[in-house]
């Protein structure tokens, strides 16, 4: 097996809007706490290749990530479904999706970030080195995330990845939890939050990073139980060391049994010798709930008066819009990606799904060690489960009016989740 890992600076010049609160705020940046990155790795393995890109940023387009695959598959030689692109949702980066209020893309930027993920990925699979070992952890770890949806509800506050030992030079750490990054609030400095120090803190201790965002549709950090938005760059800086000193802690073969370790600890040494890596590609077509003309007029009353006017107008707009032109507008396709790498499966939903979701393909797929992504390929809606919608919570209604969506019915996201454990199951 050969990796090759690269990272290219994507950080926005000041000026632009950053984008992630609503509505309408007008935050552009003035100046940058942290650079923001795309980082790919390539893994290679026989005449396999999988690719990996993940980048400091809220999220994008399907339109976008299609085009960026379009062009790494012609120049690597690489089928599409063997690229995946990933997002980590930083709310202190630009506006590079479709988050209508929450901040506008700037064109000049948005010009010139899919050659520089191309860039990534080309950089990536150009010098690969030949790994020697390679371990799974999955540690339990002191919360950094709750559940801002439900009270007590359901949390993976486990850390999850993969480290790769080479031959030469630097190791590779892959680090996967799920908690949203929101850490710093509305400020007007570009971050790449939380997510960036973990990254950060890896290389302090001689490790290349990649930081891999879980399902944290309804996570947030624990620093807003105080105080919304109330984090520093000291609470970024704390929640990176946490997180790395946790993953680390575990991965020398001196401390392959320490006091640190819990029931729950995970640590297996992975054989190179016939190791299989995979991709996969699902499409599943999600029903959407049936509004006609009467039901937009209602849901805009009921918005404008609530939270804001502008916002609704523009959503009531593009729905009746949407309902006369789409061939079939109660049904929504999405694309479920997954790559198999032995016995660890990264599954990938594009959009802010909720830790349930994650806990159910998780339990059903016992035999895989499973690391499930959010915001994968695009970033076109919440996933929320079926009582958020029922209760017409924030990520099953509101949040609708700045994707520019119908609601999901409900137990649509239990569905997509099971259906992909069917999909595995077969494979």
């Amino acid at each position: 097996m050969k990796i090759g890992y690269a990272s290219i600076d994507i950080t926005p010049p000041v000026g632009v809007e950053l984008c992630g609160y609503g509505y309408f705020p007008g935050r552009r940046a003035e100046g940058v706490t942290d650079p923001l990155y795309a980082r790919a790795v390539s893994i290679q393995q026989g005449e396999k290749t999988l690719l990996l890109i993940n980048c400091d940023l809220i999220g994008l387009t399907q339109k976008i990530t299609d085009g960026v695959k379009e062009q790494l598959s012609r120049r690597l030689n690489l089928d599409r479904k063997s690229i995946m692109i990933l997002c980590t949702h930083t709310h202190t980066g630009p506006a590079t999706g479709t988050l209508i209020a929450c901040g506008e893309m700037d064109d000049s930027y948005m010009a010139s970030l899919p050659g520089l993920l191309i860039q990534a990925g080309c950089e990536a699979s150009k010098h690969p080195r030949e790994v020697k070992e390679i371990k799974y952890l999955k540690i339990p770890i002191e919360p950094i995330g709750f559940n801002r949806v439900f009270k007590g509800g359901p949390v993976d506050n486990n850390i999850r990845g993969l480290v790769f030992n080479f031959v030469e030079g630097d190791p590779l750490a892959i680090v996967n939890y799920a908690c949203h990054p929101v850490t710093l609030g509305p400020q007007k400095h570009v971050s790449a939050d939380y997510p960036g120090r973990v990254i950060k803190n890896l290389s302090d201790h001689g490790y290349d990073g990649l930081f891999l965002n879980g399902f944290c549709g309804d996570i947030d950090p624990v620093s807003n139980l105080d105080k919304w938005g109330s984090g520093t760059e000291d609470t970024i800086d704390a929640y990176g060391k946490r997180i790395v000193n946790a993953f680390l802690q575990q991965v020398s073969d001196e401390t392959t049994v320490n006091d640190t370790m819990t029931a729950d600890t995970v640590i297996n040494d992975i054989s190179i010798n016939n190791l299989e890596i995979g991709a996969y590609e699902i499409k599943i077509d999600l029903k959407l709930q049936p509004y006609d003309d009467a039901k937009i007029d209602e849901e805009y009353n009921l918005f404008k008066k609530g939270t804001n006017e502008e916002l609704a107008k523009i959503w009531a707009e593009t729905m009746r819009k949407y309902l006369n032109t789409a061939e079939n507008p109660y049904i929504e396709s999405v694309i479920v990606q997954i790559f198999k790498i032995d016995k660890i499966l990264f599954v990938g939903f594009p959009g802010e799904a909720f830790t349930e979701l994650g806990t159910i393909i998780k339990n059903s797929l016992s035999d895989y060690h499973v690391i499930t992504l959010g915001n994968c390929n695009s970033t076109m809606r919440y996933i929320p489960t079926e009582e958020d919608i029922i209760n017409r919570r924030y990520a099953g209604y509101s949040s609708c009016f700045i994707y520019s969506r119908l609601p999901l019915v409900p137990g649509e996201g239990e569905r997509l989740a099971q259906m992909t454990v069917s999909f595995m199951e077969l494979v």
